[in-house]
C-alpha cells in the first residue's frame, strides 16, 4: 500500500540536486524549483518570457526569429541562450509564439512595466539583439532602456505599410497592428548608445530599412553577400561569436568586424554570390575570376593543413 502523497506509481525521484532525464529547455537547469538560478519564466498564448540572472552585471534581451516561431518542442530556449550563459551575463530572452512582429499590446505594455519598475536600470550594461523580426524587435524595445546597446542583424525598421511601402515581404507582419507604441526604429534610437546593425549593402530592402534608421549612434557593418542571413553567414565563417561577444562588452569597433570578415572568401556562399552579381552585370571574365581566387585559397589552406599535419 502507498502513501497518498507518492501516488499509487511512484517513479524513481533524482538525486537531490539532480533534475529528471527528461526533454526540457536548456534554461530549466537554472529556473527550476530545484535549479541553481535566479530568474522568471511566463508565457502567453503569443510570447514567453524567461530571464536568468547570472554573475556579471550585464543583461542581454534577446528576441526570437521567424525560424523559431512554430518550434513547440519541449527544449526550445530563447535566441541566443547559450551564448549569454557562457559568459555568464543575464539573460532577458523573449520568445516570439507567432510572426507578430511583436505587435502584441500585453507584451508591449509587460516591457513598460519591467522598465518602469528598475529591472533594466539595475544592470550596467544592457543589450539588446536579435535577427531580421528579432532585430527589429531589438531596435525598437531598447528605448524601454535609455543608453542600452544593440546588435541587430538584417533589421527591419518597420513594416508599416505607410512608411515603407516598398517592404513587400511578411505578409503577416505587415498585416499586425502598427499603430501600437514602438512600431517605427526611426524613432526610438536616439537615446540609445552605441547600434550595431549587420546588413548586405547589395540587398536592396534590408539596406532601405538600414538607411531608414542611420544616424551617430548607428554603426553599419556591410556583411557583402550575405542577402538577409548575415547571422548565418557569420556563423560559417567563424565570426558571430567574437562578434558578439565583442558587442555585448562593449568593444566592437568596424575594423575589427572586416578583420574577421575577410574570412568570407574562404566561404563558397560567398564566392558563388560574388560570381552571381558579375554575371548578372555581364562581367563574365570577373565572374570567373572569382571563383578561380576562391579555388586557389581552398588549396593554399589545404596544403597548409597538410603540411601542419606531417
Amino acid at each position: 500500500m502507498t502513501s497518498d502523497d507518492e501516488g499509487p506509481e511512484t517513479p524513481d525521484r533524482p538525486a537531490e540536486g539532480e533534475l529528471p532525464d527528461i526533454a526540457q529547455p536548456l534554461w530549466f537547469s537554472e529556473l527550476a524549483p530545484g535549479g541553481n538560478g535566479e530568474g522568471f519564466f511566463e508565457k502567453t498564448t503569443r510570447h514567453s518570457l524567461m530571464f536568468v540572472r547570472r554573475a556579471r552585471p550585464v543583461l542581454f534581451v534577446s528576441f526570437d526569429n521567424l525560424s523559431n516561431v512554430n518550434d513547440n518542442g519541449p527544449e526550445r530556449g530563447p535566441w541566443a541562450y547559450k551564448f549569454a550563459r557562457d559568459l555568464s551575463v543575464s539573460h532577458l530572452g523573449v520568445m516570439a509564439h507567432g510572426k507578430m512582429w511583436y505587435r502584441d499590446a500585453d507584451l508591449i505594455a509587460r516591457m513598460q512595466r519591467l522598465a518602469d519598475d528598475g529591472f533594466f536600470a539595475q544592470f550596467e550594461r544592457v543589450v539588446f539583439s536579435g535577427s531580421s523580426m528579432g532585430a527589429f524587435a531589438a531596435l525598437v524595445f531598447s528605448s524601454l532602456s535609455p543608453g542600452a546597446h544593440v546588435l541587430a542583424f538584417n533589421p527591419q525598421s518597420t513594416l508599416d505599410a505607410d512608411l515603407v511601402p516598398w517592404e513587400e515581404r511578411y505578409w503577416i507582419g505587415r498585416r499586425q497592428d502598427w499603430t501600437l507604441p514602438l512600431s517605427d526604429a526611426r524613432d526610438t534610437l536616439s537615446q540609445a548608445a552605441r547600434v550595431h546593425v549587420f546588413y548586405d549593402p547589395y540587398f536592396e530592402p534590408d539596406r532601405r530599412h538600414f538607411e531608414r534608421i542611420d544616424g551617430p549612434n548607428v554603426t553599419g557593418y556591410k556583411c557583402w553577400f550575405s542577402n538577409h542571413k548575415s547571422a548565418v553567414f557569420l556563423r560559417k565563417i567563424d565570426a558571430l561569436k567574437p562578434i558578439m561577444t565583442a558587442g555585448l562588452l562593449d568593444e566592437l569597433a568596424p575594423d575589427q568586424f572586416y578583420r574577421l570578415y575577410r574570412k568570407r572568401r574562404e566561404l563558397r556562399w560567398y564566392a558563388g554570390a560574388l560570381a552571381g552579381h558579375f554575371s548578372d552585370r555581364g562581367r563574365d571574365a570577373m565572374a570567373k575570376r572569382a571563383l578561380m581566387n576562391f579555388r586557389r585559397l581552398k588549396r593554399e589552406r589545404t596544403a597548409h593543413q597538410e603540411a601542419e599535419n606531417v
